[in-house]
């Protein structure tokens, strides 16, 4: 399959278009490090020429990385250019990268309404990254609706690179409070080569029309058991179904039940084993 990947020199893009590459794809890349602009409608739809699929990542990744103008224009206007350049190309599906952010509920803007926090959710963004998230998902949603396109919204939480994992439990064991000062993010965290796998999980899952799915570990990286950092940073916040934490006591607090049962994605990296695969794999 030739995709075409915005975004492809990034951190989470990188890797993702290397796993895509090395399952045999043939890789359109198109990223502002080369010049490649996604606010330029013609030069996204030429690259797209010819790919079948395109993997959207190209944005603005975070509130600190523009100014609210920049940030609405690139993430939103840019994603409006990649599904123009879908349809002109004739492609069959559009994987785009959203973000939890959607919710509102990261870097300490707000609580959500109960945990674990799940793609049923409504959508509370306040701020400019979060709120161009939630433009360009319902974007998607529009143009499947009016196309026919599949498209498919991956909301990742915090993706971490491998060497992230060291990095946090040194800063954790120097500083504790550091594990959830100056914001506790419910211990959430998807590793970049889960992210890069449910793309391809993405790409050949047997959906029509629109979906969104939340992406993150199975556990999470805490100091304490999921409902203990619960009750001691978010009291005021009800947990759904506290039983299913019986038997997995570090079960993460984010529900990827979309990702899993739609698309078939298992994450595979752990906080518990420290970014290596589990023992039985």
């Amino acid at each position: 399959m030739r995709i075409l990947v915005t975004g492809q020199r990034g951190g989470v893009g990188s890797v993702v278009a290397a796993h895509l590459a090395d399952q045999g794809h043939d890789i359109t890349g198109f990223d502002i490090a080369d010049g490649q602009d996604v606010l330029d409608a013609g030069a996204v739809r030429r690259a797209a020429a010819g790919c079948t699929a395109i993997v959207h990542l190209a944005a603005l990744a975070h509130d600190s990385a523009g100014s609210p103008e920049q940030i609405m224009a690139v993430n939103v206007l840019g994603t409006w250019h990649a599904l123009l350049a879908a349809q002109s190309a004739g492609v069959t599906r559009v994987v785009h990268f959203s973000s939890a952010q959607v919710f509102g509920t990261a870097e300490g803007e707000r609580v959500p309404d109960y945990l674990p926090l799940d793609d049923a959710h409504p959508r509370r963004a306040g701020r400019p990254y979060g709120m161009s998230k939630v433009l360009s998902e319902d974007l998607c949603e529009g143009f499947s609706g009016r196309i026919g396109i599949a498209t498919i919204c991956l909301r990742p939480v915090h993706v971490w690179l491998p060497e992230f994992y060291q990095r946090a439990e040194m800063r954790w064991q120097a500083d504790p409070a550091a594990e959830w000062t100056p914001h506790w993010e419910f211990g959430g965290f998807v590793d970049a080569r889960d992210v890069a796998a449910a793309v391809e999980c993405a790409l050949a899952a047997p959906v029509d029309g629109h979906v969104r799915a939340l992406l993150c570990a199975d556990d999470i990286a805490a100091s304490a058991p999921s409902l203990e950092m619960a009750r001691r940073l978010t009291p005021e916040v009800p947990v759904r179904g506290p039983d299913r934490y019986r038997a997995a006591p570090d079960r993460a607090l984010v529900d990827c039940s979309t990702a899993k049962t739609l698309l078939g994605w298992r994450p595979r990296y752990r906080w518990s084993a420290r970014g290596a695969l589990r023992a039985a794999e």
